[in-house]
């Protein structure tokens, strides 16, 4: 019984620590994106990169959540599996490719994104946008 507990308790663990993760994401996301908006501002952007900026948020962004729910239906499908009596090794390892493959997919359009960004920016745009973000992520190391 203590064992299946703890098999239980290991599952479930398992499970939880991906969607906290992704929370936790969410949040940094959020601050992320005020933040870039911010650093937008100081770049002096013609009225025309703004609209292809927010194009191409908006763009990213509907991919991205898009993605992450199929990635929750794939978290969520494998729990099933898992919580099955009798585990099902095939459909288990297919719907682990699965969430790796959405977290590549995932890898793949902040990418293209960021590829965007550079085609929209000019060199110098670019080149101070790429500083401002380096000194947003560590700003003991650029006072």
């Amino acid at each position: 019984m203590r064992k299946k507990i703890l098999s239980c308790l290991f599952t479930v663990v398992i499970i939880a620590l991906p969607v906290l993760a992704r929370a936790q994401d969410a949040d940094a996301d959020k601050h992320r994106g005020e933040h870039i908006q911010e650093v937008f501002n100081q770049l002096n952007l013609t009225d025309e990169q703004k609209k292809e900026l927010d194009a191409n948020k908006q763009e990213a962004r509907a991919s991205i959540k898009s993605l992450h729910q199929q990635m929750k239906q794939a978290h969520e499908a494998m729990q099933a599996e898992l919580m099955k009596t009798q585990l099902d090794m095939g459909r288990i390892h297919v719907l682990h490719a699965q969430i790796k493959s959405f977290e590549n997919q995932e890898e793949d359009l902040k990418l293209n994104s960021i590829l965007a960004v550079r085609q929209i920016l000019t060199t110098d745009q670019f080149t101070k946008f790429i500083n401002m973000m380096h000194r947003h992520k560590s700003p003991e190391e650029h006072p």
